[in-house]
C-alpha cells in the first residue's frame, strides 16, 4: 500500500461526496505498512527521546519495533486497545509560572499518528475552504 495513495483516495472521497462516511478506518490504520510509516514519522520527531508513563524512549522501542507493531495491531482490532496516562510534567512559562504538560507513551503517539494520517485528508476537504 502506498500511504500517499491512500490519503489522495481519502480527501477525494471525503471532497466529492461530503455526505459519505468514511467507514472502516480501524481496518486502514491496523495495515502494517500504515502503522510503520506512523512509526517511522514519530520515532523521527525530537520529542521521541522523551519517555511517556511506561518509561520507553526512542532507543527502547526501536529495539523491538516489529513486536510492539503488531501488538498495536493486535490490540486495536481486537478492541483491547487502551491508552496509558500521559505522563505529566511541568514546564517554566515567562511569568514564572509552571504549564502543565501531558506526555503520551510512544505507542500512544504511533497510534494517534496513525489516525492523523487518515483523518488529516478528511478534514482537509471539510476545511481547506475556510483556511
Amino acid at each position: 500500500m502506498i500511504i500517499s495513495e491512500m490519503q489522495r483516495k481519502l480527501a477525494t472521497w471525503a471532497a466529492t461526496d461530503p455526505s459519505l462516511r468514511i467507514q472502516r478506518l480501524l481496518r486502514l490504520i491496523t495495515q502494517p505498512e500504515w502503522l510503520a510509516e506512523a512509526a517511522r514519522i514519530t520515532l523521527s520527531s525530537k520529542g521521541a527521546h522523551t519517555p511517556g508513563v511506561d518509561g520507553v524512549n526512542k532507543t527502547m522501542l526501536q529495539a523491538r519495533l516489529a513486536v510492539e507493531l503488531q501488538i498495536l495491531r493486535d490490540e486495536l482490532l481486537s478492541g483491547h486497545y487502551q491508552p496509558l496516562p500521559a505522563r505529566r510534567v511541568y514546564i517554566p512559562k515567562s511569568n514564572g509560572k509552571l504549564r502543565p504538560l501531558g506526555i503520551p507513551a510512544l505507542r500512544d503517539r504511533i497510534v494517534q499518528r496513525a489516525m492523523l494520517m487518515a483523518m488529516e485528508p478528511i478534514w482537509e476537504s471539510d476545511f481547506h475552504t475556510l483556511s
